[in-house]
This record gives structure tokens, C-alpha cells and sequence, in this order.
């Protein structure tokens, strides 16, 4: 069944998560419902990893900041020879 059909059909049949999750885990044989309940446990150890929206500004504004496509190659590389030429001094 295709994932928009499998939505629609829980809609239509007003099941929740866990009512789902349950009626699936019941028609598993033992084994795969243990690994069921391990990933589950797995989940639940797992902490919430959620970027504040401060943090994502930051990260935009850094991203905006730097000087992609603001130089051409031919400044660039000589920005590079100027860099070389300053090593090669004794």
C-alpha cells in the first residue's frame, strides 16, 4: 500500500499511532514484536534533538556571509600568487 493511501486509510478509520503501531506489532510473531519493543526502547533513549530557531538564524547568517561567488577565478588566483610569492621570501 502506498504511503498516501496508508494515510488516508488511518484517517478514514480514525486510528491513532499507537493503535496502529499495536495492530501491526499483534500480527508479528514473537521475535520481530522483541524487535519491535528494542527499537522502540532504542527511540526512547535517544534525546530529543531539536535546533532552537536562534541557532538556524545564526547558521543562515554565517551562510550568507561568506564570500561565495563574490570574487571571480583571476582574483582569486592572484590573491593565491601574492600568498606564494610572500612564502618564497627568505
Amino acid at each position: 500500500m502506498g504511503a498516501i493511501y496508508y494515510v488516508l486509510w488511518h484517517m478514514e478509520t480514525k486510528m491513532n499511532i499507537p493503535d496502529t503501531i499495536y495492530q501491526h506489532v499483534k500480527a508479528l510473531p514473537p521475535a520481530k514484536a522483541l524487535e519491535v519493543l528494542h527499537f522502540v526502547e532504542f527511540l526512547e533513549s535517544k534525546p530529543d534533538v531539536t535546533q532552537e530557531p536562534a541557532a538556524n538564524e545564526a547558521l543562515a547568517a554565517f551562510l550568507h556571509s561568506l564570500p561565495v561567488g563574490q570574487r571571480s577565478d583571476a582574483e582569486i588566483n592572484t590573491e593565491f600568487q601574492a600568498l606564494r610569492d610572500e612564502w618564497d621570501q627568505p
